[in-house]
């Protein structure tokens, strides 16, 4: 065999061992993640492409520490908050990943820069019929002049057809801004989710005490997990079975660990968008399915 020839054997069948490495790698957690990376930095699959067309999807979607939560259902989308200014891209591609070409609506818990940053993005790049704040929030200037601008207060029900959504605060004015986030649960027939948005303890034990009915099998962790929410008193009214935080990287130390004991003690599987990427909530017959971007499908 002269030397080209062997050269050449040597070469297909280092390729066929790198192929085959390639391959078994796939099959583990960091594989799956790159491969998914790679497929998806050039528009060739999202690791949502295999969810049903029949259900209501809760997308949190990856965005640091902030909140970005795409509510996807045959019938209706919309949009509980958009993330920062920085991530308002990673919104946009999201929505296209998932062919959201509008929106029904956009419901802004409050208006603090890591929740209203992206809001000018999505509404210069998709049709939005409404867009809902928060009684007691001050809209900054720019967005005051909007057509379908819209003030729910607690004890409003808005059906999205095979869903739908109650406001259940707040319930007073309060002078820090976390305070005045919207809550919002989410019902698909037996199935249920409550948002929080930055809620904060004193927001917490008025909502208590309002007799609102906060019970939920998926809690979205207000404030980004920090320990001035998701009191113990607060968890045992929602009594969720799973809890979704919305954290990146960040000064404050975020999702603290006071609060994951609690929810670990509380028995609530939590699942984390800085470890876990975006998680989607899929509800299809009073069944919850759960989709992870870094660790596939979960039930």
């Amino acid at each position: 065999m002269d030397k080209k020839k062997r050269i050449r054997k040597w070469v297909i069948r280092a390729v066929l061992i790198a192929a085959v490495l390639l391959m078994a790698v796939g099959y583990l957690p960091f594989g799956k993640t790159f491969w998914r990376g790679a497929f998806g930095a050039f528009g060739l699959s999202h690791f949502t492409d295999g969810l049903s067309e029949d259900a209501v999807h809760i997308h949190v979607i990856s965005v640091g520490k902030a909140d970005a939560i795409l509510i996807e259902s045959p019938e209706a989308d919309l949009l509980i908050d958009t993330g920062t200014e920085d991530a308002a891209e990673t919104v946009l591609r999201y929505l296209r990943a998932r062919s959201v070409d509008a929106l029904d609506a956009v419901w802004i818990s409050h208006p603090d820069s890591d929740h209203i940053g992206g809001l000018a993005a999505v509404l210069g790049s998709v049709p939005v019929d409404r867009v809902f704040f928060s009684p007691t929030a001050e809209v900054p200037e720019r967005f005051r002049d909007l057509p379908d601008l819209y003030f729910p207060t607690a004890g409003e029900h808005f059906a999205y057809g095979s869903f739908s959504l109650d406001v259940l605060g707040p319930v007073a004015v309060y002078p820090d801004p976390n305070d005045n986030s919207l809550v919002l649960r989410l019902l698909c027939g037996k199935r249920s989710v409550l948002f929080c948005g930055d809620m904060e303890e004193k927001a917490e034990r008025d909502l208590l005490e309002s007799g609102a009915a906060l019970s939920a099998d998926v809690l979205k962790v207000a404030h980004h997990g920090s320990d001035t929410s998701t009191s113990e008193a607060f968890l045992r009214a929602v009594s969720p079975t799973w809890a979704v935080i919305s954290s990146g990287e960040d000064g404050n130390l975020l999702p603290r660990n006071t609060v994951l004991k609690r929810l670990h003690d509380a028995g609530v599987a939590v699942y984390r968008t800085d470890l876990d990427g975006s998680v989607v909530f899929s509800i299809e017959n009073d069944t919850i399915k759960i989709l992870t971007e870094n660790g596939g499908l979960q039930t």
